[in-house]
């Protein structure tokens, strides 16, 4: 899966991507512009690369509004995942089912480690030190250590 941290308007995620056969390293932080407006979204995927990518394009085309679309909402849920995104200054968690879900906390993390993750930020380390922390202890999770920060 993989490691996304966020804390004080910073994201920060790993780049190891595992498809079951061989790893290699991808972006999972994305900003993108919402279509037929003038403000930036940011992305960061967890989980299923490709359907986290399909979550993306809908939302740069819709703005998070509307209906999955059919392949999302029918998507084989071992090969779900997850996503956060920033849009008009707040923090929400979404999933195939393209609902966005308030977060309401000072930090979040998601994908598989997660919990290693949460355990440092609640230790006072910063985003990007949590998913260095998580890469040490969950397989999924690797080197580099990307950032984004909230405009």
């Amino acid at each position: 899966m993989t490691t996304i941290a966020f804390r004080a308007g910073i994201f920060a995620a790993d780049s190891r991507e595992f498809d079951g056969e061989a790893m290699a390293l991808t972006e999972k932080l994305f900003r993108v512009k919402v279509r037929k407006s003038r403000r930036e979204a940011i992305i960061a995927t967890a989980g299923g690369t490709y359907l986290g990518m399909v979550f993306v394009d809908w939302y740069k085309r819709t703005g998070g509004t509307g209906d999955a679309p059919a392949i999302l909402a029918q998507a084989n849920l071992e090969e779900d995942f997850e996503v956060l995104v920033w849009d008009r200054g707040k923090l929400h968690a979404a999933n195939h089912l393209c609902r966005l879900v308030p977060i309401l906390d000072a930090f979040t993390a998601i994908g598989s480690g997660c919990a290693a993750a949460l355990a440092a930020m609640h230790c006072g380390r910063s985003a990007y030190a949590a998913v260095q922390i998580a890469a040490k202890i969950d397989p999924y999770t690797g080197p580099p250590v990307r950032t984004m920060r909230v405009r």
